[in-house]
């Protein structure tokens, strides 16, 4: 199965005193993390920043930097890129961007790109990115995006000349399994956080290292132009002079775009920042400008902004993203002012249609977006020095493997998951439970069988298995009142007596094939005292009476014990017989 893929920001080698490594923060309206692509053949690679919004891929044309533009044009527009020295590049033709038309000050001249297809790879040469063929390009000559952009969006893109609809990047990628899913996580970077920290794009899942969970899922909106709508409830600012105040006199449905830079509010919500931090509105920029001594005071007072984002703009799991002044301490260049000036990021909107969180926005949230399921997260982004990537897949769901483990944007498990999870657990406790008893029953059954079949004991049994032996022995009684093996002659006894046998027959001789045993009282029976003598249970020994030469019989099954007790009882009544009627003949 595909893994995320971790896209690189931007990066360049200088020399100074030594060689270094520096990364690029690039764009003419403030320091932004950008990404490295290589397009066409042979490769051209050039800087381009992440859209949220578009599903192709945008560079910079070389018209985009024309005579008259300050010095080091192409290099502060990420380098440009020339379709003709491409021997890949296939034209369609030029067409509308079609993003953020809402928007004021943007017209229909900026509006259009040079569409075609290319090869397109994302990272620098050797640096092991993802690569597809005949992928979609917008080649753009704007300065309003000063930048290209790695389309995020899962849409197919429109031609008017074309039956079937390219697809998206992201598409391309898991149709060529690079990545799992039609998903990714965002995270624009804080040049003012730790050593610069730089943005976070993630392919086919998202980066847990920098982001803190939360369980709020958004859901995409039914305008696949505006998709990735939230409940913007509140705008609260706070600081040692001023705590809590309420910058948003009323909650909105706000649109997140990192295409653009800022954000949009209405004209009230502007008015109380206004007059929370001092700004003020420059009616030929449309920006809220700063000048040293308003940057120095915000700066020293450092104001903390936090975000109420739900799924609604009232009740429900509302989520919190805190700013600090940093974040909105911004700076804008060339074309748009002559000289570089500080500015505030806030943008004046006219109606619903313009409200938006751009860029700015994402410098402190990460954004992860699952759009096969329609659904994305918006979470606290985490900023921990030294914390290395943990990429997390985010499955598709036509994806049926049994290991992949689905979890939902913000990376826990969602409720129809846990829910499944519960239940299944709850059916293999059952069965468990069932397994259990079942084996207890079928052995107390068996236990009841084997009762049955085993006849009871009498009190007489019990009384003679008491003074039983181990096997091949046989107790008699001596003087003292206890039992104990007979004594052959000349082995000591209790109180070193020698035990002695009454009778003429010593021995009994049995004939056999050739050789003869001969066994002084049989080894089972000895004559004792009348009244005396004791049969004892011989639990794996038989007493048959045999005559010389036969043969014990095969049993065609083992006898019970007390089967053999019974046996040995029968055999010394019978001998007792033969010995009384023996005893008679002498008299």
């Amino acid at each position: 199965m595909a893994k995320p893929i971790s896209v690189q920001p931007s990066q360049q080698w200088y020399l100074n005193s030594t060689v270094k490594l520096s990364c690029f923060l690039d764009g003419n309206d403030g320091p932004w993390s950008s990404f490295a692509v290589r397009v066409g053949t042979p490769p051209q690679t050039v800087r381009v920043f992440a859209s949220t919004t578009v599903p192709e891929t945008w560079v910079v044309l070389t018209e985009g930097c024309v005579s008259g533009d300050p010095v080091g044009c192409d290099t502060s527009r990420g380098q440009l890129f020339s379709p003709n020295a491409s021997s890949t590049w296939n034209i369609v033709n030029d067409f509308e961007l079609g993003v953020e038309k809402n928007l004021r000050n943007y017209s229909s001249n900026w509006d259009h790109g040079r569409y075609g297809f290319d090869t397109l790879a994302l990272g620098y040469q050797g640096s092991g990115g993802p690569s597809v063929n005949h992928s979609v390009v917008a080649a753009i000559a704007t300065k309003d995006f000063y930048l290209g952009n790695i389309g995020l969006s899962a849409q197919s893109i429109n031609f008017t000349t074309y039956d079937n609809s390219p697809p998206s990047l992201l598409t391309q990628l898991k149709n060529t399994k690079q990545i799992p899913s039609l998903s990714y996580g965002y995270n624009a970077g804080a040049p003012y956080r730790l050593k610069k920290v730089l943005g976070s794009l993630t392919l086919g899942g998202y980066d847990t290292s920098r982001l803190i969970a939360n369980n709020l899922n958004f859901t995409f909106a039914d305008d696949i132009s505006r998709d990735l709508v939230v409940g913007l409830q509140s705008i609260i600012s706070s600081d040692e002079a001023d705590r809590n105040r309420e910058l948003l006199p009323e909650s909105i449905y706000t649109f997140i775009d990192s295409t653009v830079p800022h954000i949009w509010l209405p004209i009230e919500a502007c008015r109380a920042f206004e007059d929370a931090f001092g700004l003020i509105y420059d009616n030929t920029t449309d920006l809220y400008l700063v000048n040293s001594t308003l940057h120095d005071t915000l700066k020293q007072r450092n104001p903390s902004i936090s975000f109420i984002l739900g799924n609604t703009v009232q009740g429900g799991d509302t989520v919190n993203i805190t700013f600090p002044y940093a974040s909105f301490d911004l700076e804008v260049s060339s074309p748009i002012v002559p000289e570089p000036t500080r500015y505030f990021p806030l943008r004046r909107a006219d109606n619903d249609t313009q409200y938006t969180l751009g860029r700015t926005f994402l410098q402190e949230s990460y954004l992860t977006v699952d759009n096969e399921r329609s659904r994305f997260s918006v979470s606290q982004a985490a900023f921990i020095e030294g914390a290395g990537q943990n990429l997390v897949s985010i499955i598709s769901p036509n994806e049926t493997s049994a290991k992949s483990e689905t979890r939902n944007a913000s990376g826990n498990l969602s409720s129809g998951e846990l829910a499944g999870i519960i239940a299944g657990a709850v059916i293999c406790f059952l069965l468990v439970i069932g397994a259990l008893g079942l084996f207890i029953w079928k052995r107390r059954r068996r236990q009841t069988k084997e009762e049955v079949l085993v006849p009871e004991k009498t009190k007489e049994d019990e009384t003679e298995s008491s003074n039983s032996v181990p096997i091949g022995e046989l107790n008699v009684e001596w003087g003292d009142g206890k039992f104990r093996p007979p004594e052959v002659e000349g082995s000591p006894g209790p109180r070193g007596n020698v035990a002695e046998v009454e009778g003429n027959h010593g021995g009994t001789e049995v004939e056999g094939s050739g050789s003869g045993v001969e066994m002084e009282g049989s080894g089972n029976v000895a004559e004792m005292e009348e009244g005396k003598a004791q049969m004892q249970e011989l639990d794996a020994v038989h007493v048959y009476e045999l005559p010389a030469g036969e043969v014990k019989p095969k049993t065609a099954r083992p006898e019970s014990g007390q089967e053999r007790i019974w046996s040995a009882r029968l055999a010394a009544t019978r001998r007792k017989k033969d010995h009384d009627g023996e005893a008679n003949d002498k008299s």
